[in-house]
C-alpha cells in the first residue's frame, strides 16, 4: 500500500502543479462570462444594430417617432442586482425628475449612480420597479422611441479621423447630414465660432486619430454637440468634465447650464463644486436616495454630501 501510494504521488503532484497554472485562465474564463452576463442588454443592443441590413436601419431610424417627454421622468421602486451576484446595487429607489430641470447625482463608488444612468439609457432593466416618461411606462417595445430622445456625453470622447461636421453627425451618413442641425448643435455645445474662427476649413476640418488635434475641452464640446444633433430632450453626462481642469471644465458647465433652459440635464460629476448651479441634486447612499435637494440646502445639512463635497475638491 505504501509503495502504491509512493507512485501515486508524482502523479498527484503534477495534476496539482497543473491545476494551480490553470487557475490564472480560469479564472479570466469566469470574469469573461460574468462580464457578458453584465452587459448583456448593451450587447443585445449592439447585436440587433450589427445585424440589421444597412438600408432598414436608416429607414428605421426615421419611422420611429419619439417618445414625448413634457412633464416628468419617474423611477419608482427600482432594484438592480447583476447576475449571480447577492449585492443589491440599487434598493427600492423612488426619485422624480421634472422636464427642464437640471440634475446631479451624486455618492461613493458603488452607490449606484452609472446603473441609475444605465437604466434611464435603456442599456439595463432593472431586477424590479419600472420607468415612467410622464405616465407611460418604459419597455422593450418604446424603448428605442425613448431613446431617440436621449442625448449622452461620457467621460472620453471618441473622434473619428474624419471631418469635424462628420464627427458631430457621428453615424449619420454624409449625403444625409444636415448641415442647419449641425450648426445648430455647435452653438448650443459653444463650439461655433472656435469652429468657424479657429480650424483652416471650418466644419470641413480633419481630426487626426482619436481627436489628437484638439484640446480635453474642445473634444468636449464636441462630444456635447454630437448629442445635441439630433435634438433630444434629455441630456445625459456622466463624469463629462472629470479629465478637465477646473478653469475648463467651469466654461463647459456654463455651457451646460445655459443648456438647462431649453433641456433636462441630468449630470454626475467627479468634482460636486459643479452642480452649485443644478436645480436638485440626489444623494445616494447604498442604492437608495438619502437626500435631495439644492447645492447649498445639503452642504448646510447633509453630513454625506459635506464629506463628499471636501473629497472632491
Amino acid at each position: 500500500t505504501h509503495h502504491q501510494f509512493g507512485d501515486i504521488m508524482p502523479l498527484l503532484a503534477l495534476y496539482a502543479f497543473a491545476g494551480y497554472r490553470l487557475m490564472p485562465g480560469l479564472q479570466a474564463i469566469f470574469g469573461a462570462i460574468t462580464s457578458i452576463k453584465v452587459h448583456k442588454g448593451a450587447l443585445n443592443i449592439l447585436y440587433q444594430d450589427l445585424t440589421k441590413p444597412i438600408e432598414s436601419t436608416y429607414a428605421a431610424n426615421t419611422q420611429h417617432s419619439k417618445l414625448p417627454f413634457k412633464e416628468k421622468l419617474t423611477l419608482q421602486n427600482i432594484k438592480f442586482v447583476y447576475p449571480q451576484s447577492i449585492q443589491m446595487i440599487l434598493n427600492q429607489l423612488n426619485l422624480e425628475i421634472q422636464a427642464g430641470e437640471s440634475i446631479g447625482i451624486v455618492g461613493e463608488t458603488g452607490a449606484g449612480k452609472t446603473t441609475i444612468v444605465d437604466i434611464i439609457l435603456g442599456l439595463l432593466t432593472p431586477s424590479d420597479g419600472k420607468l415612467f416618461i410622464d405616465s407611460t411606462v418604459i419597455t422593450q417595445e418604446n424603448m428605442q422611441q425613448w431613446q431617440e430622445n436621449l442625448g449622452y456625453v461620457p467621460q472620453y470622447i471618441y473622434l473619428s479621423d474624419d471631418t469635424i461636421i462628420q464627427n458631430i453627425a457621428f453615424g449619420v451618413e454624409k449625403n444625409k447630414i444636415n448641415r442647419e442641425q449641425v450648426e445648430r448643435a455647435a452653438k448650443m455645445a459653444a463650439i461655433h465660432k472656435f469652429i468657424l474662427n479657429d480650424l483652416p476649413y471650418g466644419y470641413e476640418t480633419q481630426v487626426g486619430e482619436r481627436g489628437i488635434r484638439l484640446s480635453g475641452g474642445q473634444r468636449q464640446r464636441l462630444g456635447i454637440a454630437r448629442a445635441l444633433y439630433r435634438d433630444p430632450q434629455l441630456l445625459v453626462l456622466d463624469e463629462a468634465t472629470s479629465a478637465l481642469d477646473s478653469v475648463t471644465e467651469e466654461n463647459i458647465m456654463q455651457a451646460i447650464y445655459d443648456l438647462s433652459r431649453r433641456k433636462t440635464v441630468i449630470i454626475i460629476a467627479h468634482r460636486l463644486s459643479t452642480l452649485i448651479s443644478c436645480d436638485k441634486i440626489f444623494v445616494l447612499e447604498k442604492g437608495a436616495v438619502q437626500d435631495c435637494g439644492s447645492y447649498q440646502e445639503l452642504i448646510a445639512r447633509n453630513q454625506n454630501f459635506q464629506r463628499l463635497a471636501k473629497i472632491t475638491k
